[in-house]
């Protein structure tokens, strides 16, 4: 396989491992945050700041980072009910602006302390986009590797 398609295939494999992590942000089945009852992650700014970066190790093997915001591990973790310190309310208030909701701080310790006191149930974004990864690289990805490195072969024995 050239250069080029390797590069033309690492960046198209880059641009599924985005578009595949957008499609988990907007399954009902995996988003919906079970306290409101809807799907909060659909138009979130996890969803709108997702971005891939590639990057080349010891300048040869390509390394694609899915790139999501901080607190996407807080999404991912079933928090336990009364589980350590309420979160602070300083970084609620941004979320509550967005989504409507007073951000006075009475309204934010309010939020704050029915998130410690009932916890909340994790959503499994990365568990998802792994096992979906498999799938596309099975199903997609590895037979368009396969026919490239047959087709270079090819390409190289028909030289002589």
């Amino acid at each position: 396989m050239s250069k080029e398609g390797v590069q033309l295939a690492i960046k198209k494999i880059a641009e599924d491992l985005l578009a595949l992590a957008a499609v988990i942000l907007e399954d009902d089945t995996i988003s919906v945050n079970n306290k409101v009852g809807r799907n909060t992650l659909r138009d979130s700014a996890l969803r709108g700041d997702l971005e891939t970066k590639i990057s080349q190790v010891n300048g040869n093997d390509p390394v694609i980072k899915a790139l999501f915001n901080h607190y996407v591990v807080f999404l991912e973790w079933t928090r336990p009910p009364k589980y350590k310190k309420k979160p602070p309310i300083s970084v609620l208030k941004d979320w509550a602006s967005k989504n409507g909701i007073p951000t006075d701080a009475d309204t934010l310790w309010a939020i704050s302390y029915a998130i410690w006191r009932d916890g909340h149930k994790g959503r499994p974004i990365f568990a998802t986009i792994d096992r979906e990864l498999d799938g596309l690289f099975f199903d997609d990805w590895a037979g368009r590797l396969y026919g490239a490195i047959v087709d270079n072969l090819d390409n190289f024995f028909n030289k002589w």
